[in-house]
């Protein structure tokens, strides 16, 4: 396994800003089936107070299909469960791929330029506290800087 060899600090990086871009596509595709869903609850909601004979129009593939209201609702209710499904999975997979990103950094002590300019500002802020207090303070460890 490629982990297992030394890997250089650029694959350390681009394994991490891998899983980082992994996770945002996950986020991006939460949030669209989200919204899908939210269309066909209210699809659904709206549907269940008309008749089962009533004319009704389902779009397939860009096509809308004359059906009744009895034939296109279960196909509704079908297609949120499949959503809320999907949505489900896909927030375990991002909880996974986030932990794992977490792990890759702890282990290779990769920092964000944010944390970087944090840890700076620290230091010199106990800098001034040890200078006006004469008090020890820590040192802060390197990383890998992504």
């Amino acid at each position: 396994m490629k982990e297992e060899k030394e890997l250089s600090q650029n694959e350390i990086l681009q394994s991490f800003n891998r899983m980082k871009r992994e996770a945002q596509l996950m986020m991006d595709k939460i949030s669209e089936l989200q919204y899908e869903l939210g269309e066909h609850e209210l699809v659904e909601t709206n549907m269940t107070k008309l008749d089962d004979d009533r004319a009704a129009y389902r779009l397939v593939g860009g096509v809308l299909i004359k059906q009744t209201v009895g034939e296109i609702l279960p196909k509704v209710i079908e297609n949120r469960n499949n959503l809320t499904t999907t949505v489900q999975n896909l927030r375990t997979a991002l909880t996974e791929k986030q932990k794992e990103a977490a792990e890759w950094k702890k282990r290779y002590g990769i920092k964000t330029q944010q944390e970087v300019e944090m840890e700076a500002r620290a230091r010199t802020a106990q800098q001034q506290a040890r200078a006006n207090s004469g008090k020890p303070s820590g040192t802060a460890g390197g990383g890998v800087l992504a």
